[in-house]
């Protein structure tokens, strides 16, 4: 079974190619301007040619518009092929990654953060550099976002596939139309 795993919920763009929850291809892209330019040309290399089974995609929280690029190309791939979609959320990556509940990543103006310790009540937060600074727990957060991609396979392997169409982006972080209109 092969898996397209899909992740550009910052700057970057990770795309994974799994055969039965082991890694075959994998292509990155770090840091670069206008993702879009660069995501199908990455696609298409690392799947060449092999009939995927399904698709994973980080649906966020992070930067509007990445989350949004990689979220809408899974869909499209999905519906498309007509093959399963499952979603999970960057923190989650890191939390399963590392096997701690405190995770939190930054976009070089805040935190994205999450404290899983309490599965049924996980909030997914958005706080300055400031208000992590003054965390008094912060040292107990992980705040380097890596995938271990075979953990996250097998975590996912007994979720639920979804209909493309509620394969949504998870945003946190309020955007600059929102905090001005708060102002106003």
């Amino acid at each position: 079974m092969y898996t397209l795993f899909i992740d550009t919920h910052l700057w970057d763009i990770i795309i994974i190619l799994l055969k039965d929850g082991k890694v075959v291809n994998k292509e990155e892209v770090i840091n670069k301007k206008n993702n879009s330019e660069y995501i199908f040309p990455s696609i298409i290399k690392v799947i060449d040619k092999v009939k995927l089974d399904e698709i994973i995609v980080v649906n966020g929280p992070g930067s509007f518009t990445g989350v949004r690029l990689g979220v809408t190309i899974a869909k499209t791939f999905a519906y498309t092929l007509n093959i399963p979609i499952k979603v999970i959320t960057s923190l989650e990556v890191m939390e399963i990654t590392y096997d701690n509940p405190k995770v939190a990543f930054s976009d070089n103006n805040g935190y994205y953060l999450a404290n899983f310790t309490n599965k049924d009540n996980i909030e997914y937060k958005y706080i300055t550099e400031d208000e992590f600074d003054l965390l008094k727990d912060k040292d107990e957060y992980i705040t380097k976002y890596e995938i271990d991609i075979e953990k996250v396979y097998e975590f996912l392997k007994d979720r639920k596939a979804i209909n493309p169409h509620e394969a949504n982006p998870i945003y946190v972080k309020k955007i600059g139309v929102e905090i001005d209109k708060k102002s106003n």
